[in-house]
């Protein structure tokens, strides 16, 4: 009895061949997923790197806007101190110049003094004129026994030599002004002896200070000054320059000063709104 073959095993080895291709195709899949995985997982870490730069840039781009501000700031506070600056510079450049004019007047004046003294130093020599600073003004004084006889108004003739003497040398200074303010002592008045000539007789020692004063103002505008530098006043014992307990301070008190007012130039600005147009500009309002 011949021996039956079996028949080849088609589906075995299809079955196979089906599952070596599977296996294959598993573990190439399964190949494939690793290495995306390691190179997903590579590219989070490069990520997570760039992240942490672009997050320390960006923390230096807020400090650097941060000092930007801060500059910006300090710079305007710069600008600011520098125009205060400017304007104080300009400031001091107008009060030196201020200074340098108040110089050139001070100088000017102390020249003119000197010059006074030089032209009146004969008749300081002999005692009949002295002179002297008084609140800050050059001070011509003439002792009242120079020029008055006791209780009188009328120049003595030696008492207008002097005064005229006076007015020849201020006549050289016609754009200054001058005060001729009358004084007496604290002693009570004494009326002076009738001499039969009728003559306006003061009555206390005020009035005779004034008195006084408009008479060698007078005198000094017939020597050649003009009357509107000369400003006339009295002040009777107001205004001593030494004691009256004794009889040589007495008569230093009993004078007649010829004082030098400072000129415009020489006084500090007024306030703006004293102005004579501010007052004005006020009033129409």
């Amino acid at each position: 009895m011949p021996i039956r073959q079996r028949p080849f095993p088609w589906r075995l080895w299809v079955f196979a061949i089906v599952m070596l291709g599977a296996a294959a195709a598993g573990g190439y899949f399964t190949y494939q997923y690793r290495t995306q995985s390691i190179k997903s997982k590579d590219e989070v870490a490069q990520c997570n790197k760039n992240l942490g730069s672009a997050q320390a840039i960006a923390a230096d781009l807020k400090a650097c806007t941060d000092k930007l501000g801060g500059a910006s700031t300090k710079a305007g506070d710069l600008e600011k101190q520098n125009a205060e600056f400017s304007k104080n510079l300009n400031a001091t450049k107008e009060e030196l110049t201020q200074l340098r004019a108040q110089k050139a007047e001070a100088d000017k004046r102390m020249a003119a003094i000197e010059d006074l003294r030089k032209q009146f130093a004969k008749m300081i020599d002999t005692g009949q004129l002295r002179v002297s600073a008084r609140r800050g003004m050059l001070v011509l004084s003439l002792p009242s026994e120079v020029l008055f006889p006791t209780g009188s108004a009328t120049l003595s003739k030696q008492g207008e030599y002097a005064v005229v003497e006076v007015g020849a040398v201020l006549k050289k200074f016609p754009e200054r002004r001058f005060l001729v303010v009358g004084h007496t002592d604290n002693q009570d008045f004494v009326k002076p002896k009738d001499t039969g000539t009728p003559v306006c007789v003061p009555t206390d020692n005020w009035q005779l200070s004034t008195a006084r004063a408009l008479t060698v103002t007078r005198v000094l505008v017939t020597a050649g000054m003009d009357a509107k530098n000369l400003i006339p006043a009295g002040v009777g014992a107001n205004d001593p320059v030494a004691s009256n307990s004794t009889a040589d301070g007495r008569q230093k008190n009993r004078r007649i000063e010829v004082s030098l007012l400072p000129a415009i130039s020489e006084l500090p600005p007024l306030p703006a709104n004293l102005s004579d147009e501010a007052k004005e500009k006020e009033h129409k309002k």
